[in-house]
């Protein structure tokens, strides 16, 4: 795990010079005054991108993570706004160069304005949404032949919530009242549930052990609990009376009728141990019972269908989490973000229940899913 950690640390340092230096010197290209201060623009720069790293480094440090909270959320909004107006430069970059070939006019310090106009404007919207208490979305998934005593029946799906030192109390308290007044038969919970160590996050994870569902919870692990301290969360979660689905399945019975909910871990599991095994997973379900998969990343899904799996429950994607990076995840996903289909499956990949690092929700959502087993066509 630490020769991954260095790898990822040493390509988000690449990455982040990069950005660092495309936004100082563009910058000053654009709006030549800014020139005049080079020095001190690619200081600020600079800064502010170290800075956001190191306050993100020392969230993992035990003792830190929950002490960091104001200063956490600060470096991850600062990152959300500094993306966003990569791509909005990038945008004022190339408007300059198309008025500068047609009429040869500069027009930099005006396109530069906008751009710093449009990446606050986008990224104060979508904090708004991120910091909203969490609307429910109602999907209805129709299985041929699903036994008439699961028609309706009713999963919650909760995805990417990253439990953090930065998550809002009354989100927390909010989603266990919404999840509740839904009725769920099952709770299913596709991982990324956690974004730190136990300690200071611990309570948060617990309130939503008040959580009601007539078949209890079902969880698999997401990539995100594997950089945590998951063999403390995974005590932490097994106390909440949540199952834990680890390459494995559980039948419910339901007025009659029978339901496999099979889970596998994500694949950062193959790091340190066993990965994902969908052949394990199934083994052992009964004929007669309907299979359905919870899979953090909505990969895997041609083998899932192939093996006769009708609906599979994912996440990880966040739907790109906010404006304009959401458009990448359709050329990075096949089922990047909501319904779709895989054969003879089903496929919902949710948006997330949260945020992970920037607080911003722009033009996404986040989402508490309500999936509504049907018998026949959606109604």
């Amino acid at each position: 795990m630490l020769k991954q950690f260095v790898i990822f640390l040493s390509v988000l340092l690449l990455v982040l010079g990069c950005a660092g230096t495309y936004l100082s010197e563009r910058s000053m290209a654009l709006w030549p005054a800014l020139a005049a201060h080079a020095a001190a623009v690619r200081l600020t720069v600079a800064s502010l991108l170290a800075g956001m790293v190191v306050i993100t480094l020392l969230q993992r440090v035990p003792i830190l993570g929950h002490r960091l909270g104001a200063l956490l959320w600060l470096s991850h909004a600062c990152f959300g706004l500094v993306s966003t107006f990569l791509v909005y430069l990038a945008a004022a970059d190339l408007v300059q160069a198309l008025v500068r070939l047609a009429t040869g006019r500069h027009v930099g310090p005006w396109a530069l304005g906008v751009a710093v106009a449009a990446a606050l404007a986008t990224s104060l919207l979508g904090l708004a949404t991120a910091l909203r208490p969490v609307r429910t979305r109602t999907v209805e998934i129709p299985i041929p032949d699903l036994p008439a005593a699961l028609d309706g029946f009713r999963i919650v799906q909760i995805s990417d919530l990253h439990l953090s030192p930065t998550t809002p109390w009354y989100q927390v308290d909010h989603l266990v009242k919404a999840a509740n007044a839904l009725r769920p038969d099952l709770l299913a919970v596709t991982g990324d549930l956690v974004d730190a160590e136990a300690d200071g996050v611990r309570p948060k994870a617990e309130r939503l052990g008040a959580i009601r569902a007539r078949h209890g919870a079902a969880f698999v692990t997401g990539n995100h609990e594997y950089y945590s301290g998951l063999g403390r969360w995974l005590q932490v979660i097994r106390g909440m009376g949540w199952r834990i689905l680890d390459n494995g399945h559980a039948v419910l019975e339901h007025d009659g009728a029978r339901l496999a909910v099979a889970g596998m871990p994500d694949p950062t599991a193959a790091q340190t141990g066993k990965g994902p095994d969908l052949a394990q997973a199934l083994a052992g379900i009964p004929a007669e019972a309907v299979p359905i998969l919870l899979f953090h990343p909505p990969t895997g899904t041609r083998a899932a269908a192939a093996a006769g799996v009708r609906l599979q429950l994912s996440g990880h994607t966040h739907g790109g989490q906010y404006f304009p990076w959401s458009l990448l995840v359709p050329s990075l996903y096949r089922h990047g973000k909501g319904l779709s289909r895989e054969g003879g499956m089903w496929v919902y990949t949710s948006v997330g229940t949260g945020v992970w690092g920037p607080p911003n929700r722009f033009l996404v959502p986040q989402e508490l899913t309500l999936l509504v087993l049907r018998s026949s066509a959606i109604r």
